[in-house]
């Protein structure tokens, strides 16, 4: 293994750089996406949940920044692939559903909570890898951090138990959202052919691969068996290949 260069950082180390610089742009961009949360949420709960996890964005923006300086390093955001994923689904999910629903409502826990459990992982890791790094004053803020994640996380949880989710059950769907279901009677797949040998194979099969078969004596490959089953590229069952068998290598 090669061993460290004295006052080179290790790879470990830049990688805990790199997550604390996307973090940071998650955070950052997560206060904004808060804010239109609260403005399209319906009950004054998830309001008020919504408002109060930005309120707790802004003291993790804080802590990181603190851990920017600690490490001699610039405060500077890296562009997170990942969270900006979950962004865009939540945006489309506000796109998608009727303002002042309860619909609505329980999308945007999900979004949210999706956010949550993403941050709650990056943090989880960022403390793991500030122990093994020794930067104890870290990890201090980061778990303080993580705590937050997971209260805010089951906030979210018990709105939507308590009634968000059973308020969207019994609401109506919209007419666009009824989209005729696709007549799949004449939909065929290049897949067909093989799916039609293998019933032949197994017809008569008793429960349980391995089992013997009701119409006779059953061998290593007759129906009944897991090799019945197979079938080769051009869709006959393998069982159906007489005198083929298996040879067994030995360790010499």
């Amino acid at each position: 293994m090669a061993q460290q260069e004295k006052g080179t950082p290790s790879g470990l180390e830049l990688f805990f750089q790199t997550m604390l610089q996307e973090i940071y742009w998650c955070e950052l961009h997560l206060r904004d996406v808060l804010e239109n949360m609260e403005t399209r949420a319906s009950t004054e709960e998830l309001k008020a949940a919504f408002r109060n996890h930005r309120a707790e964005t802004n003291d993790q923006v804080t802590r990181l920044e603190k851990i920017f300086y600690q490490r001699g390093m610039g405060a500077q955001p890296i562009f997170c692939v990942g969270m900006q994923g979950l962004f865009d689904e939540g945006w489309q999910i506000i796109d998608e559903t009727e303002e002042g629903s309860a619909h609505r409502d329980a999308a945007m826990v999900i979004a949210a909570q999706k956010v949550e459990h993403y941050e709650i992982a990056a943090y989880g890791s960022l403390s793991t890898l500030a122990k093994t790094l020794g930067f104890k004053d870290a990890v201090q803020l980061l778990e303080e951090s993580l705590a937050e994640e997971k209260k805010a996380d089951s906030i979210l949880t018990e709105l939507a138990e308590r009634d968000i989710n059973a308020d969207a059950s019994v609401e109506p769907a919209k007419n666009e959202q009824l989209s005729p279901q696709p007549d799949t009677d004449d939909i065929t797949t290049e897949s067909d052919p093989a799916v039609e040998t293998m019933k032949e194979a197994v017809t008569g099969m008793d429960a349980g691969a391995g089992s013997a078969s009701t119409g006779g004596d059953a061998g290593a490959s007759a129906p009944g068996s897991a090799d019945a089953l197979l079938v080769d590229d051009s869709g006959e069952p393998k069982a159906k290949r007489k005198g083929t068998t298996r040879k067994r290598t030995t360790k010499k």
